[in-house]
């Protein structure tokens, strides 16, 4: 079976069983074996070092928001926060 955080389908070839993280989850696993972890739990999910990370209550994505005291100065969609 597939990690709790991952879909599963199969091979339309082989019929295998494939896994694919969810949004928000990254695959950390070494090959065969796909283990889904919070994508923000790894290198910040990303998200420059003063901004926090979080996911979208809807979609899961991957949300960056700038730290009190910094203002993202970069252009969407990247978040570079800035000190004041």
């Amino acid at each position: 079976g597939c990690d709790a955080n991952a879909g599963c389908s199969h091979d339309n070839t082989t019929n295998a069983v494939e896994c694919t993280c969810k949004t928000g989850y990254t695959n950390t696993g070494v090959a065969p074996n796909v283990v889904c972890t919070d994508t923000c739990a790894i290198k910040n999910g990303g998200c420059d070092p003063n901004a926090g990370c979080s996911h979208d209550n809807t979609t899961n994505a991957v949300e960056c928001t700038c730290k009190t005291g910094y203002t993202n100065t970069g252009v969407a969609p990247a978040v570079t926060c800035s000190g004041e």
